[in-house]
């Protein structure tokens, strides 16, 4: 706006001539006008002093101030205050939050602001940062740039460039160039001279020029004096920059590495040996490949191709050779007996001289050296005992009884007397061999007797040893699987699980008894077989642990229970044992009966092989060893023998095959016999469940798919019968039913309503939303979210599902929210569900009225009569519903402009022109007089009269009041 007040005058003229023609009769009247103008703000903001330009040191602080140049005007004086900001662009990502732009003053038509540095810099990553600056005064925007520069500051160490291994030989004359070393100042802006120096130098070996950073020899070479056998040197190697034409010795300026050089091998040294002179003994019997007992290493200083060589003999006689042929570097060497026969009885064969020779294969000289191996001869027994076969094999009943003959074998030896046939002595050895003897001197084998059975040592093996043959399980089998407490399994009965009962009918050893053991879902099957002589007098009541026999062996721990009772039987298998006959009396004693332990058994052990050993010199000489394979034949007394004390599988729910297979396998020790196999367990394992009785596979039903809540548990017990249809074993099954995230969480209603004041604070509890999920685990874990319609102002716990206030409601804003909340449980997939939360906002009246618009304008014409209606003002209040509510009024300031534009002064009395009633009616008070006041400005109140606490809003009246033509025409008087 360039002015505020536009002045201008009107002529009006009455032409007297009938013609109608001006003269200079005509009547003039010339009237002033002035029109006051109101400002608007509609001119943008203007960036003053551009194009703006800086530079900063990239070692300056965060915090520090690197240009406050910037001004922005605005030729507008209404208008929101003017506020400038920094706007992030491609091509510079990061300069609004490298750099921060500050306001130090704001006014409607001023505004100055300075940039100030929020991150370190570098000049290595980044030069120059290129600033956007938007001005804005709440309607129009205006832009300008800023470039700041980064002065480079020297803070970076020295880089090494380049290689830094080489490799010389060691014969290289002094002064050889090894390597040029090279580095450069770590800081591009404007980088120093470097110089070098070497800081370790291994054996005195080099010489580096602090200049150029060349690497030279300073003294002959020696790869063999160095410690290593590579031949690496590790050199380390220091650069400093010159600062002020003195070498720096900080972080700063210096840089510190390693330079390695290999010095390459030249041949010089030829191979030897450890000793020049070699002697040894053997035997006449030494038998060809037989190595010579001496320590003999060769070795050759010099490495690659000047270490290769070669090894051989000088032998007429051909009886020995030497390994290895061909060496690199060092080796140690083993001369054998290649070739030939020694025999002491020969006079030529009783020493032989052989030179041994080393020497170089690929060089040239090729160097060379030798030593001398004397071999003497002594005599020996060097025929051993033979047997007409390499292996025998042969077969014996089970039951076959001590001193049976199973067969005899002999042997023939080339040598006379004591090396001979007569000194041979025969023994035999190995795992079984105990169970039988042979006759040392003629070879004879037969079946051994038995141990006396009225050992304790006896009875304990004879307990284990129907332990192995009998599956049933005992009370430290039950301690192991259970965790050792009975009465928790006792006390678990109602949470699903599975009883049964195992009878275990002892027939023929005494009358005919029984001794239940009642298990939970069928135990682990331990190896145990129980006979009424082995079965201790103390007995348990349900829910105790059984009493320990005192003959209980080091790996029986527990005692045998006649019933160890966990819990009520819901069935009953009986497992029947054939006959066992009476123990046998012998001379030695009563001892186990044909087939019995630790006799002979087919189900123990069916074969035995065993080493048949044949020594001459009467045991003292030389041995022949070879195997015998006794084999067992057997009878049909021994029941089938579960491979697994525990078969275990794990499905996930509703799964319909086992992956892998699960196949429930019994081996029965009695060749004829065949296995079938079926489950033992209630309704709901043979309904879920079913097995081939040929081969023992188990699978699922195809008809009921499995489900943990139905079958209220993840663990499901139970035993498999395997019976040769004489004797029966249970193999225990315990299959695990893995959860599956099959069920999605399921809210109780469909809908939620709940309502709430406005004024509530936030944090205040809305309502709690539950979901449930019939999975187990981590698939039943719920998390809450609000998908939708919460607006920010409300928030879920996404455990508890309680909902609450987020942010300060207003009922004018928004008063109902319906939000959707989703339940998601944790599994995988995660399944959810949702819901609909309606709340409705109770209103509060908590915000004052107010004009609208805030500034109201009115006209009047001048000759209008007191009491006469000018104006209605015109204002809104949200929180009541009719506007009776509202209380109006006029308040200072109250202004006026006279026809000239010009302001009245306060002693002017202008203020009582207008009466406003509280309704907001604006009535003429007194005669008004236009030329004395043009335009009267009123500020206005409006009251909420039913707020707690007072409300009011302000606002402005302008009312013009217009001119009344009441003077006619005058003419001049002549």
């Amino acid at each position: 706006m360039s002015q505020d007040t536009l002045s201008f005058s009107v002529s009006i003229r009455d032409r007297v001539s009938a013609t109608g023609i001006e003269s200079e009769n005509d009547n003039i009247v010339n009237v002033p006008i002035t029109i006051i103008v109101l400002d608007e703000n509609d001119n943008p903001p203007e960036f003053q002093n551009v194009p703006y330009e800086t530079e900063v040191l990239e070692n300056a602080a965060p915090g520090t101030t690197i240009f406050d140049g910037i001004l922005v005007t605005d030729r507008d004086t209404v208008g929101e205050n003017l506020d400038v900001a920094c706007i992030p662009q491609r091509q510079n990502p990061d300069a609004c939050s490298k750099f921060a732009v500050e306001v130090t003053e704001s006014q409607q038509d001023r505004l100055t602001a300075a940039v100030v540095l929020q991150e370190p810099l570098d000049y290595n990553d980044r030069m120059i940062y290129q600033i956007l600056l938007d001005a804005s005064d709440g309607l129009f925007n205006a832009s300008a740039g800023l470039e700041i520069h980064v002065r480079d500051v020297q803070n970076s160490p020295p880089i090494f460039q380049g290689s830094l291994a080489a490799v010389i030989n060691e014969d290289s004359p002094i002064g050889t160039l090894v390597m040029t070393i090279h580095a450069r100042d770590g800081d591009r802006g404007q980088p120093r001279k470097i110089v070098y120096e070497l800081v370790t130098n291994p054996m005195d070996y080099f010489l580096l020029d602090k200049h150029t950073g060349e690497l030279r020899t300073a003294k002959p070479l020696d790869k063999e004096a160095l410690p290593d056998d590579t031949g690496l040197i590790i050199l380390t190697v220091k650069a400093r920059e010159v600062v002020d034409g003195v070498p720096g010795n900080d972080n700063l300026t210096v840089a510190t590495t390693q330079a390695s050089i290999t010095i390459r091998d030249v041949n010089d040294s030829p191979p030897m040996f450890n000793k020049t002179e070699y002697f040894v003994s053997l035997t006449e019997n030494t038998a060809p490949g037989t190595p010579l007992p001496l320590e003999i290493t060769v070795r050759d200083p010099d490495v690659g191709e000047n270490a290769e060589f070669a090894l051989r003999l000088n032998d007429v006689s051909n009886v020995f050779d030497v390994e290895p042929r061909l060496v690199t570097g060092s080796s140690q060497i083993s001369i054998r007996v290649a070739n030939g026969t020694l025999d002491y009885e020969n006079p030529n064969q009783r020493k032989f001289i052989v030179l041994l020779i080393a020497e170089e294969t690929k060089t040239n000289p090729r160097l060379s050296s030798t030593a001398t191996l004397t071999v003497s001869i002594t005599d020996a027994n060097d025929n051993r005992p033979t047997f007409e076969q390499d292996s025998y094999s042969t077969s014996v009943s089970e039951t076959a009884h001590a001193g049976h003959l199973i067969t005899t074998i002999t042997a023939k030896d080339l040598d006379s007397g004591p090396f001979g046939d007569q000194g041979i002595r025969y023994s035999l050895s190995g795992t079984g061999s105990e169970l039988f003897q042979v006759d040392a001197l003629t070879g004879a084998i037969s079946v051994a007797a038995c141990p006396p059975t009225d050992t304790p040592d006896t009875t304990i093996r004879q307990q284990r040893r129907r332990r192995r043959r009998r599956q049933i399980p005992t009370l430290s089998d039950l301690q192991r699987d259970y965790g050792g407490d009975l009465n928790r399994l006792n006390a678990s009965a109602s949470g699903g699980v599975e009883y049964m009962t195992y009878r275990i009918v002892n027939s023929g050893e005494t009358s005919n008894e029984f001794h239940d053991v009642n298990v939970i879902a069928s135990p682990t099957i331990a190896s145990l077989g129980w006979t009424a002589d082995a079965l201790p007098a103390e007995t348990t009541t349900a829910g105790t642990m059984p009493t320990t026999s005192s003959t209980a062996g080091p790996d029986d721990t527990d005692g045998l229970p006649t019933t160890v009772r966990i819990g009520p039987p819901l069935q009953t298998n009986d497992i029947h044992y054939p006959t066992v006959a009476p123990p046998v009396a012998t001379s030695t004693g009563t001892v186990a009966g044909p087939g019995r332990a630790p006799c002979l058994d087919f189900e123990t052990q069916s074969v035995y092989y065993l080493s048949y050993r044949a020594t001459d010199d009467d045991g003292r000489g030389q041995t022949s060893v070879v195997s015998v394979r006794i084999s067992l034949l057997d009878a049909n007394d021994s029941p089938p023998v579960c491979e697994s004390p525990l078969y275990r599988a794990s499905v996930d729910e509703g799964a319909t095959v086992f992956e892998p297979p699960l196949i429930i396998r019994a081996r029965d020790p009695d060749v004829v016999s065949e296995i079938n196999y079926r489950i033992i367990g209630n309704e709901a394992v043979t309904r879920h469940f079913e097995i081939d009785k040929r081969t023992g596979q188990l699978t699922i039903s195809k008809t009921v798919a499995l489900d943990v809540n139905h079958l209220m548990s993840e663990n499901v017990f139970f035993g498999v019968e395997a019976t040769d249809g004489l004797h029966t074993t249970l193999c225990n099954v315990n299959i695990t039913i893995r959860d599956v995230n099959n069920h999605a969480p399921q809210f109780a209603r469909e809908n939620y309503l709940t309502s709430i004041e406005e004024n509530f604070p936030i944090g205040t509890k809305v309502e709690r939303l539950e979901a449930i999920d019939l999975d187990t685990g981590i698939n039943a874990e719920i998390r809450y979210r609000i998908q939708q319609g919460s607006f920010d102002d409300f928030s879920i716990d996404n455990r508890t599902g309680v909902v609450s206030i987020a942010r300060k409601l207003d009922y004018d804003r928004r008063n109902t929210y319906q939000m959707e909340i989703v339940a998601s449980d944790l599994g995988t997939p995660s399944l959810s569900g949702t819901t609909m939360l309606t709340v409705s906002i109770i209103n509060s009246n908590d915000k004052a009225p107010y004009f609208t618009p805030t500034t109201q304008r009115a006209e009047v014409s001048e000759d209008a009569a007191i009491g006469t209606l000018v104006h209605t003002l015109v204002a809104v209040d949200p929180d009541v519903a009719s506007s009776e509510s509202l209380d109006y009024a006029a308040t200072e300031p109250i202004t006026a402009v006279d026809k000239n534009g010009k302001e009245v002064g306060e002693m002017e009395d202008f203020k009582d022109l207008f009466m406003i009633d509280r309704s907001g009616k604006v009535f003429v008070n007194r005669r008004l007089q236009r030329d004395s006041f043009a335009v009267i400005r009123i500020t206005v109140l409006v009251t909420d009269t039913t707020a707690p606490s007072i409300q009011q809003g302000e606002g402005l009246l302008i009312i013009t009041i217009t001119d009344v033509n009441e003077e006619p025409p005058k003419i001049p008087s002549a």
